[in-house]
């Protein structure tokens, strides 16, 4: 499709160039031409924007070997196409080292060894230019308007790329995150492999045009077009912009699809994260909907939002968009699903290795998306249940979800993971079982009364103090105290908890009681 753009080597088939020699640069006759310009001044560096034939007649750069290397360098500095230069008054000779400066960069030198009109070259180029640029619009509204057709009916991005291809008549790759590479037309597996290994090599970057597919503000595939022989075009970019945005449609139009499918789905999905299924009716369920997938676990991922938020539908709807594109990049397939004030993420894992590597990465771009950086921060919560190899228990995953939401609450922690409470766990869980306040009372209250009593800080000298391992100057350091107060308050937790206080099993209970004195406080606040 080369005969969209002008370049070098064209115009020297033109009556004004049957007479002119190139003696230099023979590597850029490919170089592209969008305007002509003559300059008779050395530094170009402000006349020209790139892409340029530059006629002179070497006025500015006569007999001075230093000026005329001035002028090339700024031109090919400037990405110029190609420099004419006519042999007469000015100019009879191009030096060696104009020659060898302009062989080293692929740029170009062009003689007319006789006088031409450059008028006439400058007219007839800019009308050759100007007519191409006409035929390529031209095409590519008929490829846009080919295009927009195809897009409302195709199902698959192989129809938009066979239109493509046959534009362009050059290989395709598309590669969506988290999936196997198209490549269109089809080959062998062999040459599939062979391609996708030259698609890694450092040197090959020159022979691709590379245009990324963006969904809600993320980079959900890219489509290639291999170019082995030639440059790449301009036609062909344009081309391919048209084609990435086409993809990105369709893209967004299969997950609206899915939306409205899982919200078909929901009471299903309801009882499955409720424990109401047997395993087997999980399986067949999954298996009626993605034969061909083979999930490896999963976990339940909840957003909350507050009131104000989750009344904007609209917002909702785009939120559960992204979360789906996102999770489906790192390899999850997602069944989503509105549940009173919870939007809840049944993330299914169809990859091996390091399942919750990805989560934390997706959560970290869920969580920096434009959607919620619109909002404060403190109206919404993330939280990620149990993370489980068995399908049949993602109603645990969904328990302590909801679990991690409550306790995440309570103590400000900023885990998002269950798996990472640890002690917040045992503590959640004990207390449903004993009367978890006389247990802390038993080991506290003494430092207790006395922080009511006389206002004072025992409680948090005590929390830093086993923090730090009983590092004195590192907990002074942390309350902001002197030695001096330090050691006066440490002296007062002996009497009150005894002088063993920093010993094996009861520093233990001490470090868990406080611990879960965090937990409790809260709730006691919450239940008044």
């Amino acid at each position: 499709m080369n005969h969209y753009s002008m370049q070098v080597q064209d115009i020297l088939h033109n009556k004004h160039f049957q007479k002119a020699e190139v003696i230099a640069g023979r590597l850029g006759l490919h170089n592209v031409i969008k305007w002509v310009h003559i300059i008779e001044i050395v530094n170009v560096e402000n006349f020209v924007k790139g892409n340029e034939l530059v006629l002179t007649t070497g006025l500015g750069i006569q007999n001075d070997v230093d000026k005329f290397l001035h002028f090339v360098k700024g031109l090919i500095e400037s990405n110029c196409a190609a420099l004419c230069i006519e042999y007469g008054q000015y100019i009879q000779q191009v030096p060696y080292e104009v020659v060898q400066l302009a062989d080293k960069h692929a740029f170009p030198i062009i003689v007319f060894k006789e006088e031409v009109a450059f008028i006439e070259i400058t007219q007839e180029l800019h009308s050759l230019i100007i007519n191409r640029q006409y035929a390529m619009v031209s095409k590519l509204e008929s490829y846009s308007e080919m295009l927009n057709k195809e897009t409302l009916y195709a199902q698959q991005p192989e129809e938009i790329l066979k239109i493509t291809y046959k534009y362009l008549e050059k290989p395709l790759v598309l590669k969506i995150d988290g999936q196997e590479p198209i490549l269109y037309p089809n080959t062998s597996k062999k040459q599939k492999a062979c391609l996708l290994q030259k698609l890694e090599e450092e040197s090959y970057v020159q022979k691709l045009l590379v245009q990324p597919i963006h969904l809600f503000e993320h980079k959900y595939a890219e489509v290639m077009l291999v170019e082995e022989k030639a440059s790449i075009t301009e036609f062909e970019t344009l081309i391919l912009d048209r084609t990435a945005t086409a993809l990105g449609q369709l893209f967004i139009r299969k997950l609206y699809v899915e939306e409205k499918k899982g919200m078909e789905d929901a009471h299903w999905i309801e009882g499955w994260i409720e424990g109401k299924h047997s395993k087997d009716e999980i399986h067949h369920y999954l298996f009626s909907q993605w034969p061909s997938l083979s999930l490896q676990g999963g976990a339940v991922f909840i957003t909350q939002f507050n009131e104000s938020f989750s009344q904007q539908k609209l917002d909702i709807t785009y939120y559960k968009l992204l979360g789906r594109s996102i999770f489906e990049q790192y390899g999850f397939l997602t069944l989503i699903i509105e549940k009173k004030k919870y939007i809840i993420f049944i993330l299914l894992n169809k990859r091996e290795v390091s399942m919750k590597d990805r989560m934390k990465e997706a959560l970290s771009k869920l969580g920096n998306s434009e959607v919620l950086a619109k909002i404060h921060p403190s109206s919404f919560q993330f939280a990620v249940g149990k993370i489980t190899n068995d399908l049949h228990c993602m109603h645990d995953s969904f328990q302590t979800a909801l679990d991690t939401l409550y306790i995440k609450r309570k103590v400000g922690t900023p885990a998002q993971f269950y798996d990472d409470l640890h002690l917040f766990r045992l503590i959640y869980n004990l207390q449903k079982h004993v009367d978890l306040e006389q247990m802390v009372e038993d080991y506290l209250q003494p430092l207790i009364e006395f922080d009511e009593k006389n206002n004072g800080q025992l409680l948090e000298t005590l929390e830093v103090y086993l923090q730090t391992n009983g590092s004195k100057q590192e907990t002074a350091r942390r309350l902001y105290i002197v030695r001096q107060t330090l050691y006066h308050r440490i002296r007062k937790i002996e009497s009150l908890l005894g002088e063993d206080f920093m010993n094996g099993e009861k520093r233990l209970a001490l470090e868990f009681m406080l611990l879960a004195r965090k937990f409790l406080v809260p709730m006691k606040k919450g239940s008044a």
